[in-house]
């Protein structure tokens, strides 16, 4: 049976698509192109925004295109963000997210019956992490592995809560027996991933994130260690301090921002000011050697005015910011900014974003080239037609002429220019 799937939406859910295949390839079947005529064309939804549920309805109709005689099934965010109104969906199959990892028993079971399953279990229930096996070998040289689900802030804006559930987290057991096996298939890298990760072990008593890292940093093979989107309140100082006694841990931060204006960041009840998001990201520079710094921004949320706006473009330039993530606002059910006054237009989101945009690439670029004709580490990790393609430890992208032989190996490499959101450059 060939088997089609598409991932929407966050690490998390690249990371339980992965779970996914391994597990049908484990059984006997073969994993298609999405585009490819398959048996089983597989969704796995976000609902973070509404782009994400409308792009959910399109590739679900793209699969009946692609083979009308075969099995459509949706899973995850955009089915719990939508429990009231499933009929959206053309699927034969609709499972939320404690229920898309017994996908391939469901597919197996509707052969014999042809009977339209849907099964959602209210993940507002849930209160252990699912466990439900681990990633024996994977797919890239670099591979998430998944710590946590669910998200306790209930930011005013944000569905996440609501179609995730309550902070789980994974026993740190089965978290060092991934990362094991994936390192002995090859990875070199592994990034955590969850939908919180710094919420790591708040339901676990005495653990947290660091007691990950430091199992990981033992793991004999294992180059490098990358963190997923972080809450600024997690980075205090004092734990900025402690992240660099890890020698495998990238210098690469991904802050979950937001907002820079306070007002804004308190209507949208995330609990800390401008000042915080400007003193991490002086911490970070202090402590680590040019760190990547992404962010998070949300554009055009409830009453932002102009001033408020421009107070973020002020914050982004005082943080110092490598690169930015710019969303629009957008109305999510279940959530308080859905019935705020005074919801911006459209085309205001449109221009805000446009703003920032350009002012990510501005910074991108000015961070690229401070690396012109110096000298870094690359771990090359893609090959196509005598390129290999690989990222520093402070997640430079970067291309060189070289031998296939080289993927999944460190070098030392000269950039020589600056391309496309990328750099060239020569191995030594």
């Amino acid at each position: 049976m060939k088997v089609a799937f598409l991932t929407l939406g966050c690490k998390v859910n690249h990371y339980e698509t992965d779970l996914l295949k391994e597990k049908f390839e484990e059984t006997g079947h073969t994993v298609v192109d999405f585009e490819d005529k398959a048996d089983v064309y597989v969704v796995n939804s976000c609902s973070v925004t509404n782009m994400s549920d409308r792009k959910t309805r399109q590739m679900l109709s793209r699969a009946r295109h692609n083979n009308k005689d075969a099995i459509i099934a949706v899973l995850g965010c955009s089915v719990e963000g939508k429990k009231e109104h499933l009929e959206e969906f053309d699927a034969d199959i609709i499972l939320g997210n404690e229920d898309k990892s017994n996908l391939l028993e469901i597919v197996e079971e509707y052969l014999k019956t042809k009977n339209k399953k849907t099964i959602l279990t209210d993940v507002n229930a849930v209160k252990k992490y699912q466990d439900v096996g681990t990633m024996k070998s994977g797919y890239e040289i670099r591979e998430e592995i998944k710590i946590e689900d669910g998200c306790n802030n209930f930011c005013s804006y944000c569905i996440i809560p609501y179609v995730r559930g309550r902070v789980r987290s994974r026993a740190l057991d089965s978290i060092v027996k991934e990362a094991k096996s994936l390192v002995n298939a090859g990875v070199k890298e592994i990034i955590l991933v969850g939908i919180e990760v710094a919420s790591y072990g708040q339901d676990l008593n005495g653990l947290d994130l660091f007691d990950v890292i430091d199992e990981l940093e033992k793991i004999e093979g294992l180059e490098r260690i990358r963190l997923s989107s972080m809450m600024p309140r997690f980075l205090t100082e004092e734990n900025i301090k402690r992240l660099t006694g890890y020698t495998k841990l990238c210098p690469h931060f991904h802050i979950s921002m937001q907002s820079g204006n306070t007002e804004v960041l308190k209507r949208m009840n995330r609990k800390y000011g401008k000042e915080l998001l400007i003193e991490v990201c002086g911490n970070l520079k202090r402590y680590f050697n040019n760190p990547y710094l992404a962010a998070d921004v949300i554009v055009g949320f409830p009453g932002e005015t102009n001033e408020e706006f421009e107070d973020t473009i002020d914050t982004i330039n005082k943080m110092g910011l490598t690169e930015i993530h710019v969303f629009k606002y957008s109305k999510r059910n279940y959530t308080r900014a859905a019935k705020m006054d005074n919801q911006i237009d459209g085309a205001v989101k449109k221009e805000r974003s446009n703003i920032i945009l350009n002012l990510s690439k501005k910074l991108n670029e000015e961070f690229l080239n401070m690396y012109l004709g110096k000298k870094v580490k690359v771990l090359f990790e893609n090959y196509t037609d005598g390129v290999l393609l690989g990222y520093t430890e402070n997640y430079i992208k970067v291309s060189a002429k070289g031998d296939k032989r080289l993927c999944g190996t460190v070098q030392d490499v000269v950039v020589q220019s600056l391309e496309e959101e990328k750099v060239q450059a020569d191995i030594i």
